[in-house]
């Protein structure tokens, strides 16, 4: 395997600037975020984390800890898509809002919500959301672009088993 090391930065950038966005979205425009919203939130975190240590086993040349770490970013990345997929659906009336639950699943063993409530406090309703950027409803937009995150992270697992940088 070779060392992604710019591609996992990238990857770490870009899972922070979106958490980024969605603080600004919700603590400047006062939007609400919902439970799979906060959701997201922890798998962007953790997609953000995995990356650096991922990019910092590789360069320690930890190959061990490389093959550990590797699944654990694809499902992070994954599982931002699906719960910001599972989001877009609800909005859009695909699938009925009370598929989602009032509380993350992970509130009773982690409560971030205690520790870090401006982060990872739920206060908005699943399918609710009123919020458009160009006419095109706000989970549409982060879809897209956790999409193109959970992409660059194949893309870069493909290129660090082909031994390209």
């Amino acid at each position: 395997m070779s060392r992604p090391a710019p591609l996992l930065l990238l990857i770490a950038l870009a899972s922070a600037l979106m958490l980024a966005g969605a603080l600004i979205a919700q603590h400047v425009f006062g939007w609400e975020p919902c439970t799979l919203c906060v959701q997201i939130r922890l798998w962007l975190c953790l997609t953000a984390a995995i990356a650096l240590l991922l990019s910092a086993a590789s360069a320690a040349r930890q190959t061990w800890l490389v093959v550990l770490l590797w699944p654990l970013l694809l499902a992070a990345s994954g599982m931002a898509l699906i719960d910001n997929a599972h989001v877009t659906l609800i909005e859009l009336g695909i699938m009925e809002s009370t598929s989602c639950s009032p509380f993350p699943f992970y509130y009773q063993q982690l409560p971030l919500h205690e520790y870090w409530p401006g982060v990872f406090m739920s206060g908005g309703v699943c399918g609710m959301n009123d919020y458009k950027i160009l006419g095109l409803p706000f989970t549409v937009w982060t879809l897209a672009s956790i999409a193109a995150l959970f992409v660059l992270v194949l893309v870069t697992l493909w290129r660090s088993i082909r031994g390209t940088r």
